[in-house]
């Protein structure tokens, strides 16, 4: 079995892991992650993004602790009753289109972790928020935080001069952002309207404004309603039509301003900060939403992303695009204190290619010079999470959950991120391996 694409092979509460090698001394906290669990259930295949989720934990300390449970909402615990589908692609005809009418949705909580007001929620694009318990991993139940009425997206961003984390949800035409403050209150920012119905999974925030890329990727309503099987046929792709970056000022959160570019799709952004009257963003750029077919898989069919510097001019409205040169990688992540300010370093998750196997990698934006970890063979890696140190900005460590195929066994791989390119200083050991995890969440102790 050399994918990540598996079911879950086991799932316990917290118990102690074994280490190879030396935790530093000065990381301490939990780290969760989440992905998807059950790829296959009741004999039946299920699209990596509709699939049930499963949370990771790894509790870094002397002796570590790893726990990983699966989402247990009411929904998922009637359809483990029933031994039978009743809300994903694999129910009946006539289960599909009600649930489709009614928008009667599964939160899977398979995509993301928030961490906010000291409590835990796992994350999806069209649902709300799952709590679930530190202590155990144990499903709590949804929240809708007392105010989210439609769904609550999964990818908060939190802005560390405003110590505010945002966010926002998807209902058809109709977008609402969220403004969550470290005090515990919660707001609708913003509501305005996209274009079309599409899938937006991700956003931006500068410390003066939202940022949202909405690309032609466009709703086949009826294919969605009646809950068709092929999950990547319920998006197409209208290359007539511009991509359209809908610019948000904090300040007047109710004025919008839109620009348009030729079409293309951002699945992931890195960072986003301002300079004079200049919006700097930088971001993977893909040709269109082929990866739907394949999302946990690099395929060789499907255009490799770009990484790309766009610069916004609030001034005269224009849009410049840079290349950045850099191997085949996603899931970029910058240094958590620099969100929504000028940063320069950009982690990323790197995929095999002629210079060796898949890893992480770090890129200078100012010098374009890249520094690679390459994974030994048959190690499957994932994201990467940067923990700072609170000293410089590229100072912390990288935290890459990894599964050796070999051993079937998987592993949290601490490295110093100023060494890139040296092997983990420690290892930390599961006994069973842990199928892809898309995002997740450091939390200091």
């Amino acid at each position: 079995m050399k994918t990540l694409n598996h079911n879950l092979k086991q799932t316990h509460g917290f118990r102690n892991l074994h280490i190879e090698g030396k935790i530093p001394d000065q990381l301490r906290g939990i780290l969760y992650r989440t992905g998807p669990g059950l790829v296959e259930r009741f004999g039946n295949d299920v699209h990596p993004f509709l699939a049930d989720g499963a949370v990771t934990a790894i509790r870094i300390k002397d002796q570590p602790e790893g726990a990983c449970k699966l989402i247990k909402t009411d929904k998922f615990m009637q359809e483990e009753s029933a031994q039978k589908s009743f809300y994903d692609v694999n129910a009946s005809s006539l289960q599909r289109l009600k649930n489709g009418l009614t928008r009667n949705i599964k939160n899977t909580g398979n995509t993301n972790i928030l961490a906010w007001n000291e409590k835990l929620f796992a994350l999806m694009e069209q649902g709300k928020p799952v709590e679930f318990s530190a202590s155990n991993l144990e499903t709590i139940g949804t929240n809708n935080l007392g105010l989210i009425q439609g769904s609550f997206s999964a990818h908060p961003h939190r802005v560390e001069a405003l110590k505010t984390t945002f966010n926002f949800g998807v209902n058809g035409k109709n977008i609402e952002v969220f403004s969550l403050h470290d005090n515990g209150e919660i707001h609708i920012l913003s509501r305005f309207k996209a274009p079309w119905a599409g899938i937006i999974h991700d956003f931006m925030m500068t410390e003066k404004h939202i940022i949202f890329f909405i690309d032609p990727a466009k709703l086949v309503t009826w294919r969605a309603v009646l809950g068709l099987k092929d999950f990547s046929k319920y998006f197409y792709w209208d290359e007539k039509e511009s991509t359209q970056i809908v610019i948000i000022p904090l300040n007047d959160p109710e004025k919008h301003t839109t620009l348009e570019i030729d079409p293309f799709r951002i699945w992931h952004f890195a960072n986003a900060y301002e300079q004079g009257n200049t919006i700097i963003i930088d971001a993977f750029k893909h040709k269109n939403i082929d990866v739907l077919t394949k999302p946990t898989e690099l395929d060789s069919d499907i255009p490799a992303p770009e990484l790309c510097r766009f610069i916004l001019s609030l001034e005269d409205k224009k849009i410049t695009e840079e290349k950045m040169p850099i191997s085949i990688a996603e899931f970029p992540i910058v240094n958590p204190s620099y969100i929504g300010k000028k940063h320069r370093y950009i982690w990323n998750q790197t995929y095999s290619d002629s210079s060796g196997n898949e890893g992480f990698s770090r890129f200078d934006t100012k010098t374009h010079e890249q520094k690679r970890w390459f994974a030994p063979d048959n190690h499957l890696v994932s994201e990467a999470i940067f923990v700072p140190d609170n000293t410089k900005e590229q100072f912390g460590w990288i935290l890459q959950l990894i599964q050796d195929t070999n051993k079937q066994q998987s592993y949290l791989g601490i490295f110093d991120a100023e060494s890139v390119g040296d092997n983990p200083t420690a290892k930390i050991w599961f006994d069973h391996p842990i199928p892809a995890t898309f995002h997740g969440v450091f939390v200091q102790t």
